[in-house]
């Protein structure tokens, strides 16, 4: 009996160690936003992937668009669009547990400039945003400052150039 009772806590024990890898590699979306029947609707016909096309901005920026013309808060529109987004990108088998949490933060993101600023969105224009560290943060400013270019200019130009092959 006393070997019984090892040995299951020994397969309780395993269990638990095979599943924990697994259960950490999840995406943790965070707690639903409180219900906005009309947002979720629109939000969720709009961003039906976890891959986000010119199909799915076009169609996201008309709702952020229509819903502010209707008096939905943007804070509200914000939420419930990325709690609509981050469990398409969670479900994702085929992304990383760091690409999952680097699809929301490019998507919250965006999504930001297109309920923000909305002036400023085009067809062809997308946000770019990726972690650097400290020293190049600071290489990247003393590089726009002897040019006499704003961050986001010069970096733009860095990228240009190093595409165009200078």
């Amino acid at each position: 009996m006393k070997t019984s009772a090892i040995t299951l806590a020994s397969i309780a024990v395993a269990a638990a160690l095979v599943t924990m890898p697994a259960a950490a590699a999840n995406l943790d979306c965070g707690p639903l936003p409180a219900a906005n029947a009309k947002a979720d609707a629109e939000l969720s016909q709009a961003i039906r992937s976890s891959k986000l096309d010119d199909t799915t901005r076009g169609a996201l920026t008309a709702v952020v668009r229509r819903l502010s013309g209707e008096g939905v808060s943007r804070a509200l529109i914000v939420d419930h669009a990325v709690a609509a987004y981050c469990p398409l990108v969670a479900k994702d088998d085929s992304l990383s547990f760091d690409r999952k949490r680097e699809a929301v933060r490019r998507f919250a993101a965006e999504l930001t400039g297109i309920v923000y600023d909305p002036a400023v969105q085009t067809d062809t224009a997308i946000i770019l945003s990726l972690p650097v560290k400290p020293d190049l943060s600071e290489k990247i400013d003393l590089a726009a400052t002897k040019a006499g270019q704003s961050r986001d200019a010069w970096v733009l130009q860095a990228i240009q150039a190093k595409l165009a092959g200078g």
